[in-house]
């Protein structure tokens, strides 16, 4: 069993050649290479980056500031503009006449199509002039259409005041809804056909979907972005998105003093304010403040596109700018001296990895020579051409020799490495343990089958032999047809040689059983197979010519195991697994294992007879 043991891949440290001369090793003078280069180009570097710091800071810091507030500004924009968009295609279709208001099913159909476009829009109405409404809702779960008679709202009936009056549609102030506990924006736009007014068309944005939206598009940000509504109420926020409590009628939206978040809380705090360090180009706005402490930029932008009152989308983040040359100069110097640090480390890190394929075929060279081919890794391709052509070249040996190991068995071959040359495998007398196998009824079970068929039968079933075998640190020593010739005791001695093949036999028996189990499920005919083994004196050694040479052994012994597995035939006829063996292998395998005497039986080539027995299992 030691020849089948995994030995540590990682080889031993190689003995040291001319010890009294130094020498530095590859990585160390890759290292070192590598690192003054490197270690002088950032020195070189690092000078420029001094004088350049502020500069970059500063311009960072306001590009920063002039592309997110941008984008904030754009956010609002494309979320107010959703509910005049579709309030503009609405309008369009009535007042064209294409869509009839008297048809209230059309009207309700084209009002959802609308809301449906774009998920900013939380409700349509048309208000016609007595004050009956047609809407379609989704600020509550589910989407709704309703009719609702709203001549008594105050808010309705200044739209329509409104609307018979003006052409233009107006943004009303936030109002917030108890029905639905939302606050809303309502775009009113007044409809007329010819002249005539039809009624007012109202779109609905939810605050809270702002603020869930801008939450979403800058969530790097977190809490940071902000809208306000004046410059005492907050729009949007994104403690905002799934509501904020306190809100009523009268209160709509949360005052800036003493909302949630507690630096935007003291935006206008004018005990804490001061000017911006940077100039920002307008429409950009901004200034700092000390909060709690700590130093805080505000930059915003204002809107006045939308609703009387202007709305100011900005954001606050902690000062970045950097409080003196003094600290700057510091900064720089510790990034230096850190990237020269790395430098060195990035030195022998490339150094080592440069070595490494060596190292890497060094190892693989010295599992071969342990013939552990098992624990060989394929070396991967190199960037480096000579390298790459190395690993490629051993890669390809490395295969030859795992086909060469299929076909010799791997004991055999440690045995002749060991020995260092033929003579190491000189003929002897060797008390081995022989087993043969064969398939009953084979003619029966390969007839009809193609070649290939008949090639993947038999493999599957050496397979499972030859693995039962090898765990027991036996050697197969030749496949005869359908027939497994294998040994123990050779090249190597070895104790308990009939246990282990009595082992072995069981363990075939139920490997057999179970892949019979697949067979019938595949509605193949099962395997049957006979093995017979004696233990005894052989004659091991190497057979053969000078050119071609098998180790093996024969003899008296060998030959008792070929008839004992024929005569399973007459002693286990029914059996799947029919094991016989001989006297000397049920005494040398003791009481670990069930045997039936059969008798004694004459065998072919023998007068005299052999006392047989059955092997049933273990004793376990």
């Amino acid at each position: 069993m030691a020849d089948l043991q995994r030995r540590d891949p990682t080889p031993d440290t190689p003995a040291t050649e001319d010890s009294g001369r130094w020498r530095l090793s590859m990585s160390s003078i890759l290292s070192l290479s590598f690192g003054s280069l490197i270690a002088a180009a950032l020195l070189l570097v690092l000078g420029f980056t001094i004088v350049g710091a502020t500069r970059n800071t500063v311009n960072l810091l306001r590009e920063r500031a002039e592309l997110g507030i941008s984008l904030i500004a754009k956010e609002v924009d494309t979320h107010l503009q959703a509910a005049g968009n579709q309030a503009s295609f609405v309008a369009d279709m009535i007042e064209s006449g294409r869509i009839d208001v008297a048809d209230r099913d059309r009207l309700a159909t084209l009002m959802f199509g609308a809301m449906a476009a774009d998920p900013a829009i939380g409700a349509i109405a048309f208000v016609f002039p007595d004050g009956e409404a047609e809407v379609v809702d989704r600020l509550a779960d589910p989407a709704r259409h309703y009719r609702a008679q709203l001549g008594s709202d105050p808010l309705v009936r200044r739209g329509l005041r409104y609307g018979r009056s003006n052409v233009r549609p107006v943004w009303l102030p936030p109002a917030y809804r108890p029905d639905i506990e939302r606050t809303i924006l309502t775009l009113e736009r007044p409809i007329r056909r010819n002249g005539e007014f039809l009624g007012v068309l109202a779109s609905v944005v939810s605050v809270g979907s702002l603020s869930e939206r801008l939450k979403t598009a800058f969530g790097t940000l977190g809490s940071n972005v902000f809208v306000l509504y004046g410059k005492d109420r907050v729009l949007a926020h994104s403690l905002m998105a799934t509501g904020y409590p306190g809100l009523t009628v009268e209160t709509p939206l949360p005052p800036v003093a003493g909302f949630e978040d507690p630096v935007l809380a003291a935006m206008w705090d004018s005990a804490s304010i001061r000017p911006l360090r940077i100039d920002l180009d307008p429409p950009l706005q901004g200034h700092a403040a000390e909060i709690d402490g700590a130093d805080h930029v505000f930059v915003y932008r204002k809107i006045e596109s939308y609703t009387a009152v202007p709305i100011y989308a900005g954001a606050h983040f902690r000062s970045a700018v950097v409080a003196g040359e003094l600290e700057r100069l510091r900064d720089a110097i510790i990034v230096g001296i850190a990237a020269i640090a790395a430098s060195i480390l990035l030195a022998v890190f490339i150094g080592r990895r440069l070595s490494r394929p060596v190292m890497r075929l060094s190892a693989a060279a010295r599992l071969i020579g342990q013939m552990n081919l098992d624990d060989i890794r394929e070396l991967p391709p190199s960037r480096v051409r000579e390298l790459d052509q190395q690993s490629s070249a051993f890669n390809a040996m490395n295969g030859a020799l795992r086909w060469f190991q299929a076909y010799v068995p791997r004991a055999l071959v440690r045995q002749l490495l060991s020995a260092g040359n033929l003579a190491g495998l000189e003929s002897d007398r060797r008390n081995v343990t022989v087993m043969f196998t064969d398939i009953a009824g084979y003619s029966t079970i390969s007839e009809g089958k193609s070649a290939t068929e008949i090639a993947a039968l038999l493999n599957r079933h050496f397979s499972i032999l030859t693995e039962e075998i090898e765990a027991e640190g036996g050697t197969v020593d030749k496949f005869i047809g359908d027939s497994v010739m294998a040994f123990w005791g050779a090249p190597e001695k070895q104790k308990d040689r009939a246990v282990h093949a009595c082992r072995a036999a069981l363990a075939i028996r139920s490997r057999i059983a179970a892949d019979n189990d697949q067979r019938a499920a595949a509605g193949e005919p099962p395997v049957r197979v006979r093995i017979g083994i004696q233990s005894g004196e052989a004659t091991a050694g190497n057979i053969g010519s000078r050119s071609r040479l098998n180790y093996t052994v024969i003899g008296d012994t060998v030959n008792i195991a070929q008839r004992l597995e024929q005569l399973g035939k007459q002693v286990s006829p029914d059996d799947e697994v029919a094991i016989v063996v001989g006297a000397a292998t049920a005494a040398d395998a003791g009481a670990a294992f069930a045997f039936e005497p059969v008798g004694e039986m004459a065998v072919k080539g023998r007068t005299a007879p052999v006392e047989v027995y059955r092997l049933l299992s273990t004793e376990d």
